[in-house]
């Protein structure tokens, strides 16, 4: 028995129940979900028809909503883990770069908010799916060449 200062009396076994609660360590902080992205920079015109073959599908795509661009090749791909919130800056082509923020991981739909600014063009917010290109035409033009700079944007991380 261990008597208080107020003079009850209490057993040692919920004492040190009691002490080994206080000192026991907190859990350590989880790791915050940690979401791939992935930005290309697809470079588009009209002088030929030659069309990258790792851009086949979403050539087809941009061909439906501006038929008269014929001609796209690959720029510069980079890949990022993101957490929510997060907000980072991707290189595009000619200095120019995007910025992203991870708005909200996938919900039970697997979509995913992302809020996108790409060069010369004020921000975009949107959904997409896990795992498909969102691509974005921008009104920027390459400085040799005048091709259109379209941001692709694919977030891979998706729920099972």
């Amino acid at each position: 028995m261990v008597r208080l200062r107020n003079g009850r009396t209490v057993p040692a076994l919920a004492v040190l129940l009691a002490l080994s609660q206080l000192s026991a360590e907190p859990p350590p902080p989880q790791e915050p979900e940690k979401i791939k992205v992935s930005v290309v920079a697809v470079l588009a015109h009209n002088r030929d028809s030659n069309v990258d073959p790792r851009l086949k599908c979403l050539a087809e795509e941009l061909r439906k909503a501006v038929p008269k661009l014929t001609g796209f090749k690959m720029g510069k791909m980079t890949c990022k883990s993101l957490t929510v919130g997060a907000r980072e800056t991707f290189e595009l082509v000619d200095d120019q770069v995007a910025v992203l923020t991870l708005v909200r991981a996938a919900d039970k739909g697997n979509l995913i908010e992302l809020k996108l600014t790409p060069p010369q063009m004020g921000e975009v917010t949107y959904e997409t799916s896990c795992g498909c290109f969102f691509p974005i035409i921008t009104k920027y033009r390459t400085r040799d060449t005048n091709d259109v700079l379209i941001v692709a944007v694919r977030v891979q991380s998706c729920r099972k």
